[in-house]
């Protein structure tokens, strides 16, 4: 562990040498008197006392606080929490809300849901509904997690003024598997064979059964790393509200490669997929929507740390409203963007700027009128952190984002304007006060303000403040709340408009290593008011060396799940 801080002490506890861990976390003390013990401290870890009993050459292991190393569910999380639907597992990081349903989810509630999912590395969003890659992955499948704040929004074009947030099945070089039974029955096998990372998924939850399958492979490549991977998933609805049987079903493929010299780093990526739901009594397409996608960035490190990139994507779609008079919508849209970024901090500030340039070209043929152009948009974001003293600190951000409207969007706008290609642009203004001293608590307070302007004309106010804190060294506590109004909906054309954002959550958890664990989940949110027992939780209990067994319930989206199952590693 880089950076800890390592102190020899004699035997009435005074320091008679001191340094710190290096990039490998390895260290060597010069001592001004022969010492009895040694001490590790270092940010969000229990702090280690070893007696040396005349030995010079010692290894360490430093436990360290899981609760505050990251916002987001980590790997061990997402294999004991309750939560089978991935949404539901995103929904318990703060300031993250899911939409009802659980079918798409945004950062702060930024955008009305419209944050972009990263499947595997590529950036969808079904131009023809605006469905997201969520609904691509079974129960258990997903087992990396990261997030991008929205004020990062203009590396990716359009799309993620809601925040970007990247999902992996299986990144690490470990098998992992898990079965459960219950209200929401599922399936998960991810094993490593060799340079391989095949991974199957399968799951019926609330009569939706999902499959998928992902291969990937990792290797060395022309002096730096080569990630390539294919997937396929596939989603069946049952009959509702009248309406025949639909299915889903996905392809993709990706390309990444990565490498770096003292100087450079460089980075490439490349997808396409294809997205098809079909009307199963009929036999016909409802809607089919395709992508591309390729982004390359390169990366100069140092002080301050430079990054230029360049992004382009192409979106094609059809939708048949299942509606009479029978209708099509079609549609396309091509985004080419590049950016330039600056960023440079320590432990105790940070500064960032960066400036996009997005060309989006839409052409869209509704039910009603056809609209088509092109439109330049300039990105700006700025952010900076500030160190206040006592482990205190203050950060602010400004940014713009810019979002196309899916087909149905444009279609249910009462009168579009004649040969002009619809856009949004969101501003973001936001602050926050926190608390982070690298002991066992860290603590922060938002305030943000959202604007939204062109296709639709939004005003949001929010507030929201969080608290992670590290009871004791097997017992953290987890809570944030939310809440978000609108200023001003006068001119709003949303088809399905929320009236505003509010959530509260709370997570305790009882983790003793790689033994028994123990979840406790209360979660408010007014849409899902009405609902049984709010209170959700876990008990995961290893039976083997590499196996578990996990025990639960939770209530999703009104309905009480229970289950039993069986983590394997």
């Amino acid at each position: 562990m880089p950076g800890a801080e390592v102190r020899a002490r004699d035997h009435a506890g005074a320091t008679v040498g001191a340094g710190r861990t290096d990039l490998e976390g390895t260290f060597a003390i010069v001592q001004s008197a022969p010492a009895e013990t040694l001490e590790v401290r270092c940010a969000h870890c229990q702090t280690q006392r070893l007696a040396l009993a005349g030995r010079t050459n010692l290894a360490l292991v430093v436990r360290r606080y899981a609760a505050l190393e990251s916002d987001v569910p980590s790997a061990a999380d997402l294999a004991a929490l309750p939560y089978g639907r991935i949404a539901d597992d995103l929904a318990l990081v703060p300031f993250t809300v899911p939409s009802f349903g659980g079918t798409d989810i945004s950062d702060r509630g930024l955008g009305d849901g419209h944050g972009l999912v990263l499947d595997t590395g590529a950036p969808l969003v079904d131009l023809a509904t605006g469905e997201s890659s969520l609904a691509d992955f079974p129960d258990r499948y997903v087992h990396d997690i990261s997030i991008v704040a929205p004020t990062e929004a203009f590396r990716y074009g359009s799309y993620a003024g809601g925040g970007v947030f990247a999902l992996y099945p299986n990144r690490e070089q470990t098998s992992f598997g898990a079965v459960d039974a219950g209200g929401a029955p599922s399936l998960a096998l991810e094993p490593v064979l060799g340079d391989l990372r095949p991974s199957y998924g399968v799951s019926s939850d609330d009569g939706v059964l999902a499959r998928r399958v992902d291969v990937a492979t990792t290797t060395g490549f022309a002096g730096g790393s080569l990630d390539a991977g294919i997937g396929s998933a596939a989603e069946s609805f049952p009959a509702e509200f009248g309406f025949d049987t639909f299915s889903r079903s996905l392809d993709l493929a990706h390309v990444d490669y990565a490498t770096a010299s003292r100087r450079y780093r460089t980075f490439a990526d490349f997808s396409a997929a294809d997205v098809t739901l079909a009307d199963d009594a009929l036999g016909n397409d409802t809607y089919r929507s395709s992508y591309l996608a390729a982004d390359v960035r390169v990366e100069h490190p140092g002080p301050v740390t430079l990054a230029i990139g360049a992004l382009t994507t192409r979106q094609t779609a059809i939708y048949a409203l299942p509606v009479l008079p029978y209708s099509v919508l079609t549609g396309r849209a091509y985004d080419e963007t590049v950016y330039v970024e600056a960023q440079s901090g320590t432990q105790a500030y940070g500064v960032h700027a960066g400036l996009g340039l997005s060309n989006i070209t839409a052409d869209e043929t509704l039910s009603s009128a056809q609209t088509s152009g092109d439109r330049l948009a300039v990105l700006p974001s700025l952010g900076g952190e500030l160190p206040l003293g006592g482990g205190l600190y203050a950060r602010a951000g400004y940014s713009q984002a810019i979002r196309e409207p899916t087909l149905l969007e444009a279609d249910a706008q009462p009168s579009p304007p004649p040969n002009v290609a619809p856009l949004e642009r969101e501003e973001l203004t936001e602050s926050a006060l926190g608390f982070d001293a690298g002991g066992r608590v860290r603590a922060e307070v938002i305030a943000y303000r959202q604007f939204t302007h062109g296709f639709d004309e939004q005003r949001f106010s929010g507030i929201g403040a969080s608290v992670v804190w590290q009871v004791a060294p097997l017992i953290s506590l987890r809570a944030w709340t939310l809440r978000a109004e609108p200023v001003d909906y006068t001119t709003s054309l949303e088809p399905f408009l929320e009236s505003d954002v509010s959530r509260q959550v709370v997570w305790a958890t009882y983790a003793n290593g790689g033994g028994l664990r123990v979840d406790a989940i209360v979660q408010r949110d007014p849409r899902s008011a009405g609902s049984a027992l709010p209170l959700d939780g876990d008990v995961y209990v290893p039976i083997l060396p590499s196996a578990a067994l996990s025990l639960g319930s939770a209530s999703v989206a009104g309905v009480r799940h229970y289950y039993a199952g069986v983590r394997t590693r």
